[in-house]
């Protein structure tokens, strides 16, 4: 399928769906919140308008990054101590491939990934 029949085929998914009055209602919660909290409220929405520009225009992108931060979260509640969560939210096939020079680099993306995404998680559970 084309790549401009595949974007129309989730726009109508979207419209179909009530993810836009979702994104409006969710929009207006962060944005209470950010009120409440003493953020600033502009800040919020122009993080909330980034992530849903990435759900439209990066799909694969955005559903890589939600499973990658399921798998934090599911480190994070995890009742036993992990170690080493770097090594286990690696993908040892791919590492495999690489040289140590890109493994050093693979493994600093990918803490840098989960640093910002323990950050997240500790937020949200404020």
């Amino acid at each position: 399928m084309s790549t401009l029949k595949e974007y129309a085929r989730r726009a109508k998914q979207r419209m179909k769906s009530g993810f836009w009055e979702n994104a409006r209602e969710n929009m207006q919660k962060e944005k209470e919140v950010a009120a409440t909290l003493g953020l600033d409220s502009y800040q919020v929405a122009s993080r909330q308008h980034a992530a849903l520009q990435r759900q439209i225009y990066d799909y694969d992108g955005f559903c890589r990054e939600q499973q990658f931060n399921a798998k934090v979260q599911e480190i994070l509640a995890s009742k036993e101590v992990i170690s080493n969560p770097i090594m286990r939210l690696a993908d040892q096939k791919y590492m495999q491939t690489l040289s140590p020079q890109e493994k050093q680099l693979y493994i600093s993306r990918l803490s840098a990934r989960y640093r910002e995404a323990v950050e997240r998680f500790s937020r949200e559970r404020r």
